[in-house]
């Protein structure tokens, strides 16, 4: 879409450049690896920890530090311009930390004399987040050390570089990270194949396994883009979102100067190298 050109430079917009943006087939978020032998499982005391972690973060301050406001908040699984978004979805885990402690309360983590909340036998309590030695994931770790503070969670966080996060993260060895996924095709079951089981030691990086999910995922793999699909598809986040898997962060914008001697210009949703479809007219070149 094109923007207001007050949005630019004066002497850009003198030249007749227009900014064009369309959000990214993209999506951010933090998964926690639920075969970990501490914050993995289903029962109820854990998935309501991995919950209250989830609605301790602000995606807004987010959005804000870490974006400079180039972002919208996700909260379905599958990005704008990509067949089976959702964009009346309502995450079942917003940003909350009064419920988030009220709900750590409920299920016996209590906080000890330091502010620290403990596991209900008394052991100290303590999340493991990845990240690596980058100046934006630096950001990202103070924002998650603000939210887990919070709710009186302590939080440690292990520096590595990215191929070693992902080697942890395909043995279902890395206990949580915040990640991106970009569209290979503009289609929803790119996104939803996150969460299916067999995919674990892949692309499933929260490594989650649930029969009655992979059942519900198996039948839309051979179903087109229908309401009914896309039925199933809410069905499946909401699963996701319910046992606490992953807290979906933003979807970036996409930024674009046109100049004015550019013809036929528009940004394809998907592919990156697009510019041999264009053509250029010297002649509305401004002085």
């Amino acid at each position: 879409m094109a923007l207001p050109n007050n949005q630019l430079n004066p002497a850009l917009v003198k030249q007749g450049v227009t900014l064009n943006r369309i959000t990214d087939p993209d999506i951010n978020y933090t998964y926690i690896n639920t075969t970990d032998p501490a914050f993995g499982g289903f029962t109820k005391e854990k998935i309501a920890l991995r919950r209250a972690i989830w609605m301790s973060f602000d995606n807004a301050e987010y959005i804000r530090v870490i974006r400079k406001g180039q972002a919208i908040e996700a909260q379905y699984p599958i990005p704008p311009n990509v067949l089976g978004h959702d964009p009346a979805y309502r995450s079942v885990a917003p940003y909350d930390p009064v419920l988030a402690n009220k709900l750590l309360d409920y299920f016996g983590y209590k906080r000890g004399s330091d502010g620290y909340r403990t596991w209900p036998d008394g052991t100290p309590l303590v999340w493991r987040y990845s990240s690596t030695p980058s100046s934006r994931d630096r950001e990202i770790d103070e924002l998650w050390q603000k939210s887990t503070e919070r709710i009186g969670i302590r939080i440690q966080v292990a520096k590595n570089k990215f191929p070693e996060e992902l080697k942890q993260e395909r043995a279902c060895q890395l206990l949580s990270r915040t990640a991106a996924w970009i569209a290979d095709y503009p289609d929803g079951d790119d996104f939803m194949q996150l969460f299916y089981g067999p995919n674990s030691h892949q692309n499933n990086s929260s490594c989650f396994q649930l029969a009655e999910w992979d059942r519900i995922y198996e039948k839309t793999r051979s179903m087109p883009d229908s309401p009914e699909r896309n039925r199933l598809y809410r069905q499946l986040w909401r699963m996701v979102e319910v046992n606490g898997v992953t807290k979906m962060h933003d979807t970036r914008y996409r930024n674009m100067l046109v100049q004015p001697q550019v013809v036929g210009y528009k940004k394809h949703p998907i592919l990156l190298a697009e510019w041999m479809y264009f053509d250029m007219d010297g002649s509305r070149r401004q002085p």
